[in-house]
């Protein structure tokens, strides 16, 4: 499915009635909105308050599959970062999510907050939605 871009969100134009307005948000927000499946989770490892024997973890790096896109690169692999600070639950390998990434200042994908994954089986009415959104 190719990516078509929201135009800008304004106080003028309200969210198109088959998204709310915080989704809307998100989706103005974000760059990349896939439907994502979960094939590796590597730590994110803080090196200067490491101690030998003892890791920081600062959050997990995720690498996954994008099965469906509706904002951002279409398909392949996508990697994405998600900070503990943000958010304390770690996804799990093999599940699928609805994925909102935000760029952070180098340019990596990262997740907002809890909110930005949320599980394939608690997002089917928002997945139905994006559908018909992107479809007109």
């Amino acid at each position: 499915m190719a990516a078509v871009p929201i135009p800008p969100h304004s106080p003028v134009h309200s969210p198109p009635h088959s998204l709310d307005k915080a989704t809307h948000q998100r989706i103005q927000r974000a760059e990349l909105v896939a439907r994502v499946k979960i094939s590796s989770v590597h730590r994110l490892i803080d090196s200067a308050l490491s101690e030998p024997g003892m890791s920081a973890i600062l959050g997990y790096v995720y690498t996954g599959v994008a099965e469906n896109v509706w904002k951002g690169k279409p398909g392949g692999l996508v990697a994405f970062r998600l900070n503990l600070k943000d958010c304390e639950q770690k996804l799990k390998r093999g599940a699928q999510y609805l994925i909102f990434a935000e760029s952070d200042a180098l340019g990596r994908l990262q997740l907002a907050d809890c909110d930005a994954a949320i599980e394939e089986a608690d997002a089917s009415t928002l997945l139905a939605q994006l559908d018909q959104f992107y479809q007109g």
